[in-house]
Formats: structure tokens, C-alpha cells, sequence
């Protein structure tokens, strides 16, 4: 009896050995056959069809989606070699998912044939994979899907042989390595499209000699090394600008302009006029186009670097000197504070009602346009005994305002009254400036110390002196000490 148990164990013991043999070998198989080469399809028109994603059988037991493969990294990047990438990587993600290149940067300095990628398979094919299409036109099927043993090839460009380009009204201008088989409607993908001022009736093309294509024959035309498209503006469309009239108007709003064409007293007219007295009101215009212009040279390759004062120890090559350097006398130090009040600029225009018809100010997109009032006061500031707001008094001078304010605070600075202007807030010394509504007559102070600052003073002052006393002493006994040397050297002879 013991027997036939002993017997039915060993059995059960066998038939579990042999499924797990079984079973483990069927994993092997899996893994081994992963990674291989999967055939490409090709199209009727002769272009590649997208790679697919390997297959993972629901009974493998490993978890394949985690594991990675090798791809060899060729041709002219700095950084060639072998890579581990995950499984289902398109070309896209290793070239710029590993360190190899920066996308930004790679991308814009177009020294890297990124049209024409080569990917070399281990079955002997060679797809190409084109990364301006995907990045810029959204075509996923030019970033392939690489497998185990792939070798990505990538070339540099020449700037002066086999080139094409769009630009014009176009979403995004472009000068491009030639690619077999494009057509211009590929082109005018990666291009983003035409602009909303584009005209699509007729494209031109130099080829080097100039030709005139309907838009349908063109985007079926097969493009040639060295083509050259230009997309031109439709002069009937006109781009639509508006300006923000805020203030002491009848009404404010906001109103369509045609740009550097409608003057600004045409937008005040339409407003129907003033709300107020003119001779109490300003007018100023705030430019937005010319602050956009600056904060989009701010973000140039060249202006992202803030200005060092080691600019001029650079190598002559690598030097950038701006021309507000190269042709002043001034120090370093000093255009380190001009280029920060370029960026605290404002960009104003100021114009009185009483110039508004003979100034002629033609008024760009998005101008904003304020007509603030200004109270016909001028306002004390500062180590006056008695701050505040007081009547503008045709004749009145410095003194007198102060006077009327009970006069100069014990910390004031006699050198330091100022007037600032009404709207542009500059600066005036007294002496200088002529009152006006609105302006603010400022008396700076002495600057302020305390008891401890003061005795701090106080004992460097002390320690310098005892430093140069004690300098003194020691010359003294040293001066002594070199006579002595040399009488004892004398009265030895």
C-alpha cells in the first residue's frame, strides 16, 4: 500500500517537471525570437510603410515591454556608439532621447541631413526616415520604429548643394536638404501651410529660371534639386489691427484701425471727444509693437546670453561686441546698467490735446491709447513738514510751495529737491523745472546712519590709525636696527 503511494507521487512529482520544462521552455522560444528584423511592407507609390510594434503573447511569462534593445548610432554625431533604447524606440526618440543631440538646438542650426536619416537593418534593408516631416509636419510614419541591431546613419548637410526651400506666406519659412520623391504639397506640410495673407491661386518657383503654377498642378509636382518656392501675399487681404481707447473720452473702447494709415485723431473724433476740460487732460500712447520687437530680440540666440563684464577677455572669434560698445568710451560697468534700463523701458509716446491734429500720429496694431486727467495741483513730497497736495499757483516758486509746507524737515538735503514731471516722471532739479499740473516736487534726505553704524565707523577709523602708527614704529625700529648692523660691522674692520 505504502508502495502505490510512494509510486503515485512520484508520478505527480514527473507530470509537474515536465509542464515546467515545458513551460520555461516555451518562454525561451519567445524570448529568442524577439528583436528579430520585421519585415517592412512597402506601398503601391513606392513609399515605406510604418514599422509595427512587436507582439506580446498574453501566456509569455516575461514582461517584454520592459526590456530594451541595441541600436548603433552612425555617421556625423558627435556621439556615435552603441545605445540601449526601449522596445518599440522610433529614431525620433534616440537621437534626442539619449543625450546624442539637442532637439532645439540640432534643429535649428540645420547642420544634420535630419530629411534624409538612414536606418540600415539587419535583413539587409535600408529604410530612411525623415524628422522635419514628423517634428514639423506631424507625419508619424517618417519617424520609423527601430529594432534590436539597427544602425541609424545621419549625415551632414551642404548648405550650397542640393537644397530647396518655401518661404514667403507661409506658417514657417524653410530651407531644406532636396528628398527624393517629394512633392510640393509634402513641402508646404512641413511649412505648416500658407499664412491667412497667402495667395493660392498660383505659386511661383525658381528653378534657377522663374516659373507660374496653378496651385492644383503644384501640389502634385514632383520637386528637383535647387527648387525655390515663393508663396505671395494676396493685396487684398489686409490684416486686421485694432487700438484700446481707455480714459476721459465719450467712449472707450476698442477700435479697428488700418495700421501706420489711421491717425490718432481720427480715433479720438470717433470717440466723440473729451469728457473734460482739454487743458487738464494728457494723452499717451503705449507702443506694444515696439515692446513686442524688443522682448523678441531678447529671446535671439545672441541676447540670451546676458551681457559680462568679461566680454572683451573672450578670444576675437567668439566675441559678440554690441555697437553701443564698440563705439563708446564708456566702462564695462556702465552698459551693464544701459541694458538693464532697457528692460525697464516703457515705450511711450505723449502728445498734449491742443498737438493732437498737427502731430499726425499714425497709430500701429494693438497701440493702447490713454487720455488721463490731470488735476490742476501739484503734490509735496519728502522731508517737507506738512506733505501732501496744494493748488497749481500761476508764478509760484519752489520756495514758496515749501514755505507753504512748513518748510524743509531737519534730514533734508538741501541739494536734493527735485520736481517730477506729470506722465513722463523725469527728474528736474528745482532750479531747472518749471511747475506743471500734476508734478511732484520731492525733497530727498541726508542718508541715514545710526548709533551703531556710526561707532563701527568710529573704531575702523581708530584701527586704520593704529595700523599706520604702529606701520610707522616698526620702520622706525628697523631703519635702527640696519644702522646698528653697520656700525658693528665698521668698528669690526
Amino acid at each position: 500500500m505504502a508502495q502505490r503511494v510512494n509510486r503515485s507521487n512520484a508520478t505527480k512529482y514527473y507530470k509537474a517537471t515536465f509542464l515546467l520544462a515545458l513551460f520555461l521552455l516555451h518562454g525561451m522560444l519567445a524570448v529568442s525570437s524577439f528583436g528579430q528584423d520585421i519585415p517592412l511592407p512597402t506601398q503601391n507609390n513606392g513609399q515605406q510603410s510604418q514599422r509595427p510594434l512587436p507582439s506580446v503573447s498574453i501566456s509569455n511569462p516575461l514582461n517584454l515591454t520592459s526590456r530594451s534593445i541595441n541600436v548603433h548610432v552612425t555617421g556625423d554625431v558627435p556621439l556615435t556608439g552603441v545605445y540601449k533604447v526601449p522596445v518599440g524606440a522610433r529614431v525620433d526618440e534616440v537621437l534626442f532621447g539619449f543625450d546624442i543631440l539637442n532637439k532645439q538646438s540640432a534643429l535649428e542650426q540645420a547642420t544634420l541631413d535630419f530629411r534624409n536619416v538612414l536606418v540600415f537593418t539587419q535583413d539587409g534593408d535600408t529604410l530612411s526616415s525623415d524628422l522635419l516631416a514628423y517634428n514639423y509636419g506631424g507625419k508619424l510614419s517618417e519617424n520609423v520604429i527601430v529594432n534590436d541591431g539597427d544602425v541609424i546613419h545621419i549625415r551632414q548637410t551642404n548648405p550650397r548643394f542640393e537644397r530647396v526651400s518655401i518661404s514667403g506666406e507661409v506658417v514657417r519659412n524653410l530651407d531644406l536638404p532636396f528628398k527624393e520623391g517629394e512633392t510640393f504639397e509634402d513641402l508646404l506640410e512641413i511649412a505648416g501651410g500658407f499664412s491667412d495673407y497667402a495667395w493660392t491661386d498660383e505659386i511661383v518657383m525658381f528653378s534657377p529660371e522663374r516659373k507660374v503654377m496653378p496651385l492644383s498642378s503644384a501640389l502634385t509636382y514632383q520637386v528637383q534639386p535647387n527648387d525655390r518656392f515663393i508663396i505671395r501675399k494676396d493685396d487684398s487681404k489686409r490684416p486686421e489691427s485694432t487700438v484700446k481707447l481707455v480714459g476721459e473720452v465719450l467712449q472707450p473702447g476698442i477700435y479697428p484701425i488700418l495700421e501706420d494709415e489711421t491717425l490718432l485723431e481720427e480715433i479720438l473724433l470717433e470717440a466723440g471727444g473729451y469728457t473734460k476740460n482739454p487743458s487738464n487732460l494728457s494723452i499717451i500712447v503705449h507702443r506694444k509693437d515696439d515692446d513686442s520687437k524688443r522682448e523678441q530680440s531678447r529671446q535671439s540666440e545672441e541676447e540670451l546670453q546676458r551681457f559680462q563684464t568679461d566680454l572683451l577677455r573672450q578670444s576675437r572669434t567668439q566675441r559678440v561686441t554690441p555697437d553701443q560698445l564698440r563705439m563708446s568710451d564708456q566702462y564695462l560697468e556702465n552698459f551693464q546698467l544701459f541694458f538693464d534700463e532697457l528692460d525697464m523701458e516703457q515705450t511711450y509716446l505723449y502728445v498734449k490735446p491742443e498737438d493732437v491734429q498737427s502731430s499726425g500720429v499714425a497709430l500701429a496694431d494693438q497701440d493702447s491709447i490713454e487720455v488721463r486727467y490731470t488735476p490742476s495741483h501739484i503734490r509735496l513730497m519728502g522731508q517737507v513738514s506738512k506733505s501732501g497736495f496744494y493748488p497749481l499757483e500761476v508764478g509760484k516758486t519752489v520756495d514758496e510751495y515749501i514755505a507753504e509746507a512748513g518748510g524743509l524737515g531737519p534730514a533734508s538735503d538741501d541739494d536734493g529737491i527735485y520736481v517730477i514731471k506729470n506722465i513722463s516722471y523725469a527728474w528736474v532739479p528745482a532750479e531747472e523745472a518749471t511747475l506743471e499740473p500734476g508734478d511732484i516736487l520731492f525733497v530727498d534726505r541726508t542718508p541715514i546712519t545710526t548709533y551703531e553704524v556710526d561707532q563701527q565707523l568710529e573704531i575702523q577709523r581708530l584701527e586704520a590709525q593704529l595700523e599706520r602708527q604702529e606701520s610707522r614704529f616698526r620702520t622706525v625700529i628697523s631703519t635702527v636696527n640696519a644702522l646698528v648692523s653697520v656700525v658693528l660691522l665698521l668698528t669690526r674692520l
